[in-house]
């Protein structure tokens, strides 16, 4: 007869090493405090505590849109990844010291490998969301402030604003839903921010003024939401690009400094929405307009009742550009147009910060809109932003006798009273 091979009993040791292990998943050090080794915990102590003393400190002074913002710049988010892969680095070989520490003799079983697998899974899976969610930020930050030539021409690089003092911006929604070689700036608002009182005023200009002064003496004659792709294809009378003509001809007509902009496309607006869940309005007026055909509406015309509505992308672009209903106009859309800006900036601060979104609405931002306010300035915008009560935003409509309605060869079109 064979004599038995008798395997040794693993199972005591493995839930040794475990249970080691598992402390410095949790805080690199409590493992090697527990396996006794009270040099190797101050070594991976000290780093981890000193880490989390700052973090703890940052969000204890710091707004989470502050904080965001600041995260977001492509230095600091390049100094943030780094760690952030150092920090892996140093919890790994935290677990895998406390596994194999030598005090523990003998085999390893199947329970320490299945488990010392999970573990370090465990420890790997926060690291590699920060990565994605920092590699979507960086994208997303590259693609909305650094300037780049396209078909409709963004603005140069603007400088710095004083942070104590009223920053005005333009918002310029691009109707490119079906022929991208003429774009038109459909929507045009201007959100002017007092920093120190922490309040918005929001201002639509009319898609169809005429006779525009452009700021340098001259006036632009057809309806202004041609100006910027008319620009952009004209560089010899526009140098700057079709943003900055735009930005200038709304300054000269307000008798304002508009140093930055913000531009969107529709399929992003639609996007956008959909990406944070929809927004929530209150319609204060039923609206059915018959002869209505947009992004996302697979028939001829739209309509919705009073009262409070959550509508998704398509909707909420339905509700901010239809203007043929009967009692309403431009006038009247702009002031749902404002409603909608609210609603939406609403959705995206619901958790308390203006950038921490998912990946896929910082993919839809990259993608989609443009800005040139600089990157330096955005965390303490995003704060101030973040800090705007509802009823500190302001919103006025351009009406009679400011401007008045006339048929033009342009067609249906508002002459304004510069003066």
């Amino acid at each position: 007869m064979h004599a038995r091979r008798i395997r040794p009993d693993s199972g005591y040791l493995d839930r040794r090493r475990l249970a080691g292990a598992g402390l410095s998943a949790l805080i690199p050090g409590l493992g090697q405090l527990f396996n006794r080794r009270t040099r190797l915990a101050v070594i991976f102590l000290v780093p981890t505590v000193i880490l989390a003393l700052i973090v703890i400190a940052m969000v204890a002074t710091q707004s989470p849109a502050r904080l965001a913002a600041w995260v977001a710049g492509p230095t600091v988010l390049g100094t943030v990844l780094a760690i952030n892969l150092l920090v892996l680095a140093l919890r790994l070989l935290a677990v895998i010291q406390a596994f194999l520490d030598t005090r523990w003799h003998g085999p390893t079983g199947r329970m320490g490998v299945v488990g010392l697998a999970l573990l370090m899974v465990l420890v790997v899976l926060p690291h590699a969301v920060v990565y994605r969610y920092g590699t979507a930020l960086g994208s997303t930050f590259a693609n909305v402030f650094e300037p780049r030539p396209d078909g409709v021409g963004d603005a140069p690089a603007a400088t710095p604003q004083p942070l104590d003092e009223r920053i005005n911006v333009l918002i310029i929604g691009v109707d490119a839903l079906h022929d991208e070689t003429a774009s038109l700036t459909d929507t045009m608002m201007v959100a002017s921010l007092e920093p120190v009182a922490r309040t918005v005023s929001m201002l639509p200009v009319p898609r169809d003024l005429i006779n525009v002064p452009l700021g340098n003496g001259d006036v632009y004659g057809p309806k202004l939401n041609s100006l910027m792709s008319y620009a952009a294809g004209h560089e010899a009378e526009f140098p700057q690009g079709g943003v900055q003509a735009l930005l200038d001809a709304t300054g000269a007509l307000l008798g304002i400094d508009i140093p930055y902009y913000a531009r969107l496309d529709y399929h992003g607006f639609v996007d956008m929405v959909d990406t944070v869940g929809g927004v929530d309005v209150v319609v204060t007026q039923p609206i059915d307009d018959p002869q209505y055909t947009g992004f996302g509406i697979d028939r001829r015309g739209w309509s919705i009742t009073a009262g409070e509505h959550h509508l998704d992308g398509a909707n909420a672009l339905a509700y901010a550009r239809s203007r043929k209903a009967l009692g309403e106009s431009d006038f009247t859309r702009a002031a749902r147009q404002q409603q909608i800006l609210v609603a939406l900036r609403d959705a995206v601060v619901k958790d308390g910060s203006l950038l921490w979104e998912l990946p896929a609405l910082l993919e839809t931002v990259g993608e989609r809109v443009r800005s040139n306010v600089p990157v330096s300035q955005l965390p303490e915008l995003a704060a101030i932003l973040d800090e705007v009560e509802d009823d500190a935003i302001t919103r006025a409509v351009i009406r009679h006798p400011l401007v008045r309605s006339e048929q033009t060869r342009y067609g249906s079109s508002l002459v304004p009273d510069v003066e």
